[in-house]
Order: structure tokens, then C-alpha cells, then sequence
């Protein structure tokens, strides 16, 4: 009679293989992304094996957010980190990170960076930072948006061949949606022309040199208390920039609209949607954005 212990081993070990296979298939790839434009972006290129998350506080902002512990742990144990660059993640340089996670969204086209000056200024949450160094809201851009999204659609290709064919076609999908809007941006810039435009804070550079537009910044908050220097600040720009509408980031106060609609001058709002809003999602803010702006043609 044989023996028939080789026989069983053999079964255990078909059935051992049986249950660990599916259990490996099924580990999703995690990803964090250090903005919502990025998380938006990896949203629409994802499928079901890859875990999306977004680690920053509703109301703060993702360019001069600061990690606490929690989300350092997350960000190391990640398997993809995808960042927006151009000196965007300041606090990167005081966290620990594996290099291979990593996926700089912007270094495609960095040797276009703009150079920026600024003056540190104070926050509505408190924070005191300043602009000066590499601009860095960079997909307003909407092409430079596309170019984010492609390195994203490619590093998640890599990471999971078998979803490749899938991520290709849900990138076809936003690189339609961000041509779009590129599309309508161009329109708006053409139908403007040089009719100067002034910012309440230096976070245009892109759009404007994408656009054709004569953007001219203070750096203001749409809640602040609004003083006389602020005022003579404007007036100060208006001298030499004689611009009657100003793009702010968000909706100014009551208060702060009527005081520069005193000077002549009219608000308009640009969100960039660098968090997560509300509601909505990243694409409804922009066409939304490109609705007033488009307004502002049918306004002069």
C-alpha cells in the first residue's frame, strides 16, 4: 500500500495556494496625495485596486500645511506619494520619506517654473508665510494640469500593469476634460486682450502667463479687516495698473468688496481648489471659475 502522506501534503499545499493567491490579488496599491487637484486627478485615473487618500484638513491650506504624526506614519507607509512640486511641500523638508513612493507631478515641465517676490503676510487661520521663490499653483495652467495627470496615469500604469488598459482610457477621459477648459480659458484671454486685471493674491502667475493675462497681485485675504494702508496699497498698483476687476480666491467679505468697489474696482472669483471644497468636485470649481470669468467679457 502507498503511502499516503505525499498525496495529502500535495492537497495542502493546492489548497494553502488556493486561498493565498486571491488574498495577494486583492492588496490594493495606496495612494496619498499632498492636494486636492492631485487627489482629484488620481480619482478619475484609479480602479478598484488602488486606495486613494487625502490627509489635509478642510481648512487649511495643503501649501503651508504641516503633517502631524499621523499623517507622517500614512505618508511613509504609502506605496505611491504623489506630490505637486515646484516647492509646493515646504514641510517635506523636515520629514522622512522614502525616495521610490515618491511621484513629483510637476517635474515635466519644471524647467518653466516662474520665479516669484513676495512679503510674508498673515493667514485667516493664522499661519504667517510668504510667496516669494517658485510659484506654485501650478495647474491653473490647465495644460500643465494635463501634463500632472499624464505622469500620475503613468506611475499608476507601472505600479499596476493590469489595470494599464483601463487607466489609459480613464485618462483620455480628464485629458478631455482639462482641454477643455484650456480651450475656454484661451477663448476668455483672447476676447479680454490686455485689459489689465489685478489679484487679491499672488497665486495667478500661471494662469496669467498661459492666458495672456496682465495680472498685477497684492496679497490679501478675502475675510481680512481691511485697513486704510491696505487701501493705499491698492490705489498704489491702480496708478499704474488701472484694472476694474479683481480676481479674488475665494468670495470677499461684504465689506471688502464694497470697500475696493469704492476705488472703482469690481470682484470676480478665481478659486485654484487647491482643498477640497464643499461641494462639487475639482472640474465643477473650474467651470464654475470659467463661468464668471467668461462673465466678466459680457460684464465690460
Amino acid at each position: 500500500m502507498k503511502n499516503p502522506l505525499p498525496r495529502l501534503r500535495q492537497i495542502l499545499i493546492i489548497a494553502l495556494f488556493s486561498f493565498a493567491v486571491p488574498a495577494f490579488a486583492q492588496k490594493k496599491t495606496v495612494v496619498q496625495s499632498t492636494n486636492y487637484p492631485l487627489h482629484y486627478f488620481a480619482g478619475r485615473l484609479v480602479t478598484e485596486v488602488f486606495e486613494l487618500n487625502y490627509l489635509v484638513d478642510a481648512d487649511v491650506d495643503p501649501a503651508f500645511w504641516r503633517p502631524g504624526k499621523s499623517s507622517i506614519t500614512a505618508l511613509q507607509k504609502a506605496d505611491l506619494i504623489l506630490l505637486n512640486g515646484a516647492t509646493y511641500e515646504k514641510w517635506k523638508m523636515n520629514v522622512s520619506l522614502r525616495t521610490a513612493p515618491q511621484v513629483d507631478t510637476s517635474k515635466s515641465f519644471s524647467k518653466t517654473f516662474i520665479k516669484t517676490e513676495g512679503k510674508e503676510h498673515r493667514h485667516g487661520d493664522g499661519t504667517v508665510h510668504s510667496h516669494a521663490g517658485t510659484a506654485f499653483t501650478t495647474w491653473i495652467d490647465f495644460s500643465q494640469a494635463a501634463k500632472q495627470a499624464e505622469t500620475i496615469a503613468d506611475r499608476f500604469k507601472k505600479a499596476r500593469p493590469d489595470s494599464a488598459a483601463k487607466i489609459e482610457e480613464n485618462l483620455a477621459s480628464l485629458l478631455g476634460d482639462l482641454s477643455s477648459l484650456d480651450g475656454r480659458m484661451k477663448a476668455f484671454g483672447k476676447a479680454w486682450g490686455d485689459k489689465p486685471l489685478v489679484a487679491s493674491h499672488p497665486i495667478y502667475q500661471y494662469l496669467a502667463r498661459a492666458y495672456g493675462l496682465k495680472i498685477e497681485s497684492i496679497e490679501w485675504e478675502p475675510g481680512m479687516e481691511m485697513k486704510d494702508s491696505d487701501l493705499a496699497d491698492l490705489k498704489a498698483i491702480l496708478a499704474k495698473h488701472p484694472a476694474q476687476w479683481m480676481i479674488w480666491e475665494a468670495a470677499p467679505s461684504e465689506a471688502n468688496a464694497a470697500a475696493i468697489a469704492g476705488l472703482g474696482v469690481k470682484s470676480v472669483v478665481f478659486s485654484p481648489s487647491a482643498n477640497r471644497p464643499e461641494a462639487d468636485d475639482w472640474l465643477a470649481v473650474m467651470k464654475a471659475n470659467l463661468d464668471r470669468m467668461e462673465g466678466l467679457v459680457k460684464a465690460e
